[in-house]
């Protein structure tokens, strides 16, 4: 008799495991499939289609979006800079920025603080043999005394040249992954990697991932970005506690 009773509450506790096991999984099925059809903060990811966002998120991001064009974009880059002697200041360009920059060319530096900006001009840029990663040392000459040690900003102006596929700077996405943009597709928005060329303060060039007439976000894709994240790995293991 004792045997049978065990036998018994033995069968329970699986019959009990089995259907609380049945209930989490249809709840998590549940879950999912109210997901994709009413998006958790007002987004959805689907894969291989993009991030799709309600008219309410929408508007709420104030979310904006223009074709790609084709500009003529002028470069513009501010490179910083240290006074290593009285008249005389140095610092690092990367290579890209190297080739835009000529000896004798006229430099405008500017102090930190409120002091006034004062004229340069470019002595040499060179590769030196221990310079990283490729990078070109640039020393440029004043006429009026510097401080030893201070701390400077260059910027350099490039003229423009062909009209070529560009968007506002706005619309670049940063991350440790790469440059990307968000393009439209359909109802979705797509972030794409992109490879830049010439920029400034508003436009820059795309040389890879767009061509002319293609849709992008301009703003705010940082909100995209982090909407995307939240909604990729955001999810909750089901623990049968709701």
């Amino acid at each position: 008799m004792k045997h049978t009773a065990m036998l018994m509450l033995a069968s329970a506790i699986a019959l009990g495991i089995a259907t609380l096991q049945s209930s989490c999984s249809k709840t998590a099925a549940a879950a999912s499939a109210e997901h994709k059809t009413a998006p958790e903060n007002g987004a959805q990811f689907k894969k291989g289609e993009g991030l799709s966002l309600t008219d309410e998120m929408k508007k709420a991001i104030v979310l904006q979006i223009a074709d790609v064009g084709e500009e003529k974009v002028a470069s513009a880059f501010t490179v910083n800079l240290s006074a290593m002697k009285p008249n005389e200041a140095g610092g690092w360009l990367a290579p890209r920025q190297a080739a835009q920059v000529k000896a004798g060319e006229e430099v405008e530096l500017q102090a930190e603080g409120n002091a006034p900006a004062i004229k340069g001009m470019v002595q040499r840029v060179e590769q030196p043999p221990f310079g990283a990663l490729g990078d070109y040392e640039i020393t440029i000459t004043t006429t009026q005394p510097l401080t030893i040690g201070a701390r400077l900003k260059a910027t350099f102006h490039a003229p423009a040249g062909d009209a070529v596929a560009a968007i506002p700077r706005s619309a670049l996405l940063k991350t440790a992954e790469g440059i990307f943009v968000y393009a439209v597709n359909g109802s979705f928005y797509v972030r794409t990697p992109v490879k830049t060329g010439a920029m400034n303060d508003a436009l820059v060039e795309i040389t890879d991932g767009l061509y002319s007439g293609d849709q992008i976000v301009t703003t705010p894709v940082m909100s995209l970005w982090l909407a995307e994240l939240q909604v990729l790995r955001g999810g909750k293991a089901c623990t049968c506690g709701h």
